[in-house]
């Protein structure tokens, strides 16, 4: 085994989780500035993507409910985006639930949970980073496909082609690292001279005899299997991402450039699309530079240890800190991907604010036709049972006419009788500002990509 493949590739754990930490202060200190980092993260990553989750569930079975009921689908294009967001949001959220075991490893120095668990711990990591670097790249090509081709890609920007396109996502990436799956397992490691110790060696049966042997969980890779999941997982992905996000700015500039040519006289409006092109541009720099921050130190690293461009020294917390530093960065950008692809977006929150009107007006009706069980006169006497029906059945009429915006008169001799009934009438929204099917002008498109997932 070389060196470098005592080096976790995702956690690094090794450099820092020894027991001479206990006596070095320094070292001590570093393993609890981690853990609390990592707990950090794991909360917001956790509650993060678990919002997102939540909110584009419900959006999402409110569509659904809508276009069963036969009613006018929005005139947005931008529903199959939230699918997309929606796995991203789920394979960050897988991401995150690995720091529990990484932090339980690097306080108690070892990995406590044997090789079955290290095999899923490597293998689903692994697995949801290249997966989330995946539909990064799908979302910025969605992007480009509703700036560039609005007409020509009404077929492909669709919910069943979202749901494909996700799948085969994870099926590539879940057959590109199968070798995780087959190579990682559990080695024992002398925790003062950090060796690799063979089964049945009498490096082994010293280690054991001096209670110096611990467990680690780590996958054995080479220079080739380095090279090979950096192309997959970053490189070629981080091309597409720039030149999509490149394509989209250019073809917004341009836009907006004969918006100005066009309403040269009207220098507000003029001046309202350079602001709107600005803000896009910004965005989408945003989006290319915090891909390239989280990602580039940790496979930088990686190529460098795999081709001896730099050696491990496992007793200096520098080099420990900086690899954890890296591994930080990549988790928080699954931590992060909620707030920059969900949260900040106007027409989820209107969307999600949209469905949960729609439940809260349905749970009203369904609490009014209730209340018509019981009836009571206002003296305390307890109506009949036909007097209760027609009553019932009044209740159900005047919740059905209210509903269709139609009023009803009230039957006179209702006019003594106490009966507790709110009746709410639906709320009329207006179609917000997102990428419709087919732009009609060039500020529309500008308005569409403004608050557009980007």
């Amino acid at each position: 085994m070389n060196e470098s493949a005592l080096i976790l590739v995702d956690s690094n754990l090794n450099f820092t989780t020894t027991d001479v930490a206990e006596v070095d202060p320094t070292r001590a200190t570093l393993k609890l500035c981690l853990a609390i980092a990592y707990i950090v993260l794991f909360l917001l990553g956790t509650i993060g993507n678990g919002i997102v989750i939540v909110m584009i569930i419900n959006v999402l079975t409110s569509m659904r409910r809508t276009t069963s009921l036969g009613k006018r689908k929005s005139l947005s294009n931008t529903n199959h985006v939230f699918i997309y967001v929606l796995g991203l949001s789920i394979v960050d959220f897988l991401v995150i639930m690995h720091l529990p075991f990484l932090v339980v490893d690097l306080l108690k120095g070892q990995w406590l949970f044997g090789t079955a668990m290290c095999k899923l711990y490597w293998f689903g990591e692994s697995v949801n980073k290249l997966l989330s670097s995946f539909i990064m790249t799908v979302l910025s090509w969605d992007r480009y496909l509703a700036v560039c081709s609005p007409v020509k890609s009404i077929r492909i920007r669709s919910n069943t082609i979202a749901v494909i396109v996700l799948l085969t996502c994870s099926l590539l990436a879940v057959v590109l690292l199968l070798p995780v799956l087959i190579e990682a397992t559990v080695f024992k490691i002398d925790k003062l001279k950090m060796i690799p110790l063979m089964e049945d060696s009498e490096d082994l049966r010293l280690s054991d005899l001096h209670g110096t042997t611990m467990n680690k969980c780590m996958f054995d890779s080479d220079a080739t299997f380095t090279l090979y999941t950096f192309m997959i997982g970053f490189f070629i992905p981080a091309l597409f991402i720039t030149f999509f996000y490149c394509r989209v700015i250019y073809k917004l500039h341009k836009s907006s450039r004969n918006m100005r040519e066009m309403r040269s006289s009207n220098q507000e409006t003029s001046k309202r699309d350079t602001d709107r092109v600005k803000q896009v541009t910004k965005r989408i720099v945003a989006v290319i530079m915090f891909y390239f921050l989280c990602w580039t130190p940790q496979w930088a690293l990686n190529i460098m240890i795999q081709f001896n461009l730099i050696h491990v020294s496992w007793m200096t917390p520098a080099m420990s800190a900086l690899f954890f530093i890296a591994h930080l960065l990549v988790c928080f950008n699954s931590a992060a991907n909620p707030v920059l692809y969900a949260l900040i977006n106007r027409e989820l929150r209107q969307q999600h604010y949209r469905a949960m009107q729609k439940k809260r007006l349905s749970n009203q009706r369904v609490n009014s036709a209730a209340s018509f069980n019981i009836v009571t006169l206002q003296d305390g006497k307890r109506l009949s049972f036909w007097e209760s029906v027609r009553l019932r059945l009044i209740g159900i009429k005047d919740t059905l006419l209210r509903a269709t915006g139609v009023r009803s008169r009230s039957p006179s001799n209702c006019s003594q009788m106490s009966v507790d009934v709110t009746f709410q009438e639906k709320p009329k929204y207006l179609v917000p500002p997102c990428s419709s099917s087919v732009p009609s002008t060039s500020s529309n498109l500008l308005e569409n990509q403004e608050d557009d997932y980007l």
